[in-house]
């Protein structure tokens, strides 16, 4: 064994100068692999379709995507991306051309990427408050995009519409001379609503129609017809405790026979100073005294003003204490009472 080492030290002394000539030339040869490693670019050019990747020692953008085989367009868009060890990653984004149809019209927006609304502003189409597009504003596009813009707009429109009257019936036995007429005591009357509704056009086309609002301008007055019913004209309610039992109330002080006839009235007290009304008689005080409350009916039955109080009185009154006159609330009624002769219950 001292021998093998003996001698390999020999044949290492003898070859020293060969062997430090092959390290420095080891040496040379790795410090260049280092310096053109360092220099080494790493490339891979991309478009949506293609991608490749190539290794160069120099060159700038234009010289990695022309060594790659790609040539774009002046107006593509071209992304570099650089990373660490020398690696760098080019995209090319082809312009679009997406069309936009709007008024009539259509012109181009030339855009890499977006939404219909970045499309909008490419191409200068402004929109109106109401206008709408298809695809909507939001939407990404591609290359197989086409937007529709949509002129819109809102006009208001307004036309009368008559409201109908209906017919009303007051059923009593005013008008019990002849049971099967009908007497009209006030004509109806239509009255008018003024309709507001909104039209909306979609390109110059009307699409429909809404009725925004509905303003009555004027109420309808109802027709008034009365018929004949064998009931009280009067609407007071009987006294308490006194009912009305073959058309005589079951509690009264005296009953007179007198003349009735019929008046009315714009004022709303009578010499009594009480209120007018339906219900209320004129009467002579000095007989009847005001405030005293009543039933008049006819003998037969037939006419039956009803329950009444005593608050006017007049001059046919005064110079006949047995003339009684009957309040109603039109002039028609008080003069189709005409002249009656009616039993008047002093309740």
């Amino acid at each position: 064994m001292a021998k093998l080492i003996h001698r390999v030290k020999a044949v290492l002394y003898d070859n020293r100068h060969r062997l430090i000539c092959m390290a420095v030339c080891v040496l040379i040869l790795g410090v260049l692999h280092l310096g053109i490693y360092s220099l080494l670019n790493v490339v891979t050019v991309q478009d949506p379709i293609t991608s490749k990747t190539v290794i160069t020692l120099l060159g700038g953008k234009d010289h990695f995507i022309s060594l790659a085989g790609f040539a774009p367009d002046e107006d593509d868009q071209v992304i570099l991306t650089s990373f660490p060890d020398r690696y760098t990653n080019i995209t090319i984004k082809p312009v679009m051309h997406i069309p936009i149809t709007a008024d009539g019209r259509t012109v181009n927006a030339r855009i890499h990427t977006g939404t219909v609304q970045n499309c909008l502003m490419n191409a200068g189409v402004m929109l109106g408050e109401h206008d709408y597009t298809e695809p909507s504003l939001n939407t990404p596009v591609n290359e197989d995009t086409q937007i529709r813009v949509y002129r819109v707009e809102y006009k208001d429109t307004q036309y009368e519409e008559p409201i109908p009257f209906e017919t009303e019936y007051k059923d009593h036995s005013l008008v019990w001379r002849f049971k099967k007429r009908q007497y009209v005591l006030r004509e109806g009357s239509e009255g008018k609503n003024l309709v507001t509704y909104r039209e909306r056009f979609v390109d110059g086309e009307m699409e429909s129609a809404l009725v925004t609002k509905v303003e009555t301008v004027r109420e309808p007055v109802n027709k008034l017809v009365l018929r004949y019913k064998n009931t009280p004209i009067s609407p007071l309610e009987a006294p308490a405790g006194v009912t009305v039992s073959n058309n005589v109330p079951s509690s009264y002080k005296t009953c007179y026979t007198m003349s009735a006839t019929g008046y009315t009235s714009k004022t709303g007290r009578g010499a009594s100073r009480l209120g007018l009304y339906c219900g209320t008689v004129a009467v002579n005080p000095n007989l009847i005294p005001y405030g005293t409350k009543l039933y008049i009916t006819s003998a037969d039955g037939q006419f039956i003003y009803g329950f009444a109080i005593a608050t006017d009185t007049g001059t046919a009154m005064m110079a006949n204490p047995y003339a009684i006159d009957l309040f109603y609330d039109t002039y028609k009624e008080s003069a189709l009472n005409w002249r009656n002769e009616v039993l008047v219950y002093v309740l």
